[in-house]
């Protein structure tokens, strides 16, 4: 229902910005691959146009560092386009905003999100600008610097088309304190027994095995995808999303159950619910926990350059049933969007402008000089690009892997999911069951008027 109201406000914001433009003497722009209705939120003057870019993109880190200064650096190109930053570190605060701002039809030209079933509402609305013909006009360059697998979630069955260019991409993996383990003398886990099995052994030695930072709802949400993704398979995302695969049933309570033990047994960590993601990967490089599951961005975002790099180990998160140990939970995370709601023909040229800037091979040279990850751009390494054996190994894992799939949520057709699952596992912190969260995840879902 909530996204069914989104999607008529939306659209009605849309009607009424056609009617405005035919009313002002303006009239509808129209674009040769999209319909664009120009509105009051036009930034545009005779010599510059201004475009607003929104993204979670404040935080000090050598990888968000670049992304802004790299928007100076287009600010500065004097091509008559100037960007506007808008930049929350706050998921929650962020995403809200962008609801918002949809809702009220005054969005930013160009959107960070994470694609899937939580872009839907947008596009069923036309709210956002196909952007295949740009990126293969001509010779085609600009969709070609991309590997084709990172395109599976800027493209939505029953749409032609390509509603977004991937920005990060990531894998999530197990990161290990090799001393702890060495004074355990243990190895690192392949399986999630494995994984029981050791964090009882470091519980024993006064050791945490976790510490998760549960009060950002996303840790347990990566935790549990990846459970999923390499217990009951890859298909089984696709079966959740249509229903096939019920949240409340007993493969999918089997792993909730998991999630349970390890909050009982204390091998999740001390007060979850009181510690943030931020404080998580604080405790780990301080040496105070044994394991850490997170993607493979930490390297570069956390590790990279600390005292504490060259202790630490990192393999394949680890499976539940032997057959799915190829696969894992990774792909595109973070893409950009073209919003068309209230813009004109030229807002949308300079916005394809700055994303073909912003995603050429130059800038992820650049990024690799300085934040190596995995990234969705081919590129040649430069002499300025330093070693990195954590993301080696990373890289390594990636070439065992057949089959990736981001947030299982992400491929839900109803958007809601995403915080109707996180939420529902946080309350395992809380002490919820299997049954109690497979309870809270089916009664939400009938709530949005779901089966």
């Amino acid at each position: 229902m909530k996204r069914k109201i989104l999607s008529i406000a939306i659209a009605l914001l849309m009607i009424a910005g056609s009617v405005t433009g035919c009313g002002n003497g303006n009239g509808q722009e129209k674009n040769d691959n999209t319909n664009i209705n120009v509105g009051e939120n036009s930034k545009e003057s005779e010599d510059n146009i201004t475009i607003t870019v929104a993204t979670r993109y404040s935080s000090d880190n050598e990888d968000e560092n670049l992304y802004r200064k790299k928007v100076e650096e287009f600010n500065n190109l004097d091509n008559g386009i100037t960007i506007e930053m808008d930049n929350i570190a706050t998921e929650s605060d962020y995403l809200d905003k962008l609801r918002t701002s949809f809702a009220n039809g005054d969005t930013p030209n160009v959107f960070l999100e994470y694609g899937g079933s939580r872009c839907l509402d947008y596009l069923e609305s036309d709210a956002l600008v196909d952007l295949e013909p740009y990126l293969k006009a001509d010779d085609s360059s600009w969709y070609n610097n991309f590997y084709e697998s990172f395109w599976s979630m800027t493209e939505y069955e029953g749409y032609d088309g390509i509603y977004a260019v991937p920005f990060k991409t990531y894998m999530v993996t197990l990161f290990y304190n090799k001393e702890l383990f060495e004074q355990a003398d243990v190895e690192p886990p392949k399986s999630i027994d494995d994984m029981m099995e050791l964090s009882k052994t470091f519980k024993d030695m006064g050791i945490l095995p976790f510490q998760v930072g549960e009060k950002d709802p996303y840790r347990f949400g990566h935790f549990h995808s990846s459970l999923v993704i390499k217990t009951l398979g890859v298909d089984a995302v696709d079966q959740l999303a249509n229903r096939e695969l019920s949240y409340d049933s007993e493969k999918m309570k089997e792993t909730y159950q998991v999630m349970v033990d390890m909050v009982e047994k204390g091998y999740f960590g001390e007060n979850i619910l009181d510690t943030d993601s931020v404080s998580e990967n604080a405790q780990f490089i301080e040496g105070n926990v044994a394991m850490h599951y997170n993607g493979s961005w930490f390297i570069a975002n956390e590790l990279y350059g600390t005292d504490f790099y060259d202790k630490v180990g990192v393999v394949a998160f680890p499976y539940g049933d032997e057959s799915c140990k190829n696969y894992a939970q990774g792909g595109a995370s973070d893409m950009f969007f073209v919003s068309k709601l209230n813009k004109s023909e030229k807002e949308i040229e300079a916005s394809v402008e700055f994303l073909k800037f912003i995603t050429s091979p130059e800038y992820f040279q650049e990024l690799d000089e300085v934040a190596q990850t995995i990234v969705p751009v081919k590129f040649e390494k430069t002499e300025n690009s330093p070693e990195n054996p954590l993301l080696d190994q990373v890289i390594e894992i990636q070439k065992e892997i057949t089959d990736l799939r981001t947030d299982i949520q992400n491929y839900d057709p109803e958007s809601h999911m995403l915080d109707t699952v996180r939420s529902s596992l946080q309350g395992i912190a809380m002490g919820d069951s299997a049954e109690q969260c497979a309870t809270n995840i089916t009664n939400r879902m009938k709530e949005y008027g779901g089966e």
